[in-house]
């Protein structure tokens, strides 16, 4: 395929596409970002594309599939998202060590707070522990916790934000208690 064709085949979905990734990364800049990505990652499948079979329907009239676009864009922002996950902790871990890096009461103090709120959490029910956890610890998406739990994203964002909020209060309290 050509550059050409593939600019007939692709670029009308272009709008579609940027509303999608857009949608995901909720940022112009990184949604610029992923779509290009995106197309750069159609150029170099390019040739493999044209008997593409999805779902048992193939490309109608030499078009492909939006489903298929769509879940190639969703899947390359998760994918992202898992890589920038592992630098980030990489990165943290740095901080851990040495001691001279940090001052040895920040690391003490950081670990305090961390064995008090995994306290917190432990008082809060099964379930809203389990989806905090989850969510915060875990780093999982809602659709993730969805397909663990069987609770609607809807249902299950609620749920986060009421426990975060719970957690601050409690957490607030304690330190207060403390500095008194």
């Amino acid at each position: 395929m050509d550059a050409r064709e593939f600019k007939q085949r692709f670029m009308p979905y272009y709008k579609l596409l940027y509303r999608v990734a857009y949608h995901l990364t909720g940022n112009v800049q990184d949604a610029e970002d992923l779509l290009q990505d995106l197309y750069l990652k159609l150029w170099q499948k390019r040739d493999s594309l044209p008997g593409l079979e999805i779902d048992g329907q193939k490309e109608r009239q030499g078009k492909p599939n939006e489903v298929y676009l769509v879940t190639t864009m969703r899947n390359l922002f998760v994918d992202q998202r898992r890589m920038k996950r592992l630098d980030t902790s990489a990165e943290l871990k740095r901080y851990d060590s040495p001691p001279d890096e940090r001052s040895l009461d920040s690391q003490i103090d950081a670990r305090d707070e961390m064995k008090q709120l995994e306290g917190l959490i432990n008082e809060l029910s099964k379930r809203d522990a389990r989806i905090i956890r989850m969510r915060m610890m875990e780093e999982r998406s809602y659709d993730e916790i969805e397909q663990d739990t069987g609770l609607s994203v809807g249902n299950i964002r609620i749920i986060v934000m009421r426990t975060k909020k719970k957690l601050k209060e409690q957490f607030n309290k304690m330190t207060k208690a403390w500095t008194n």
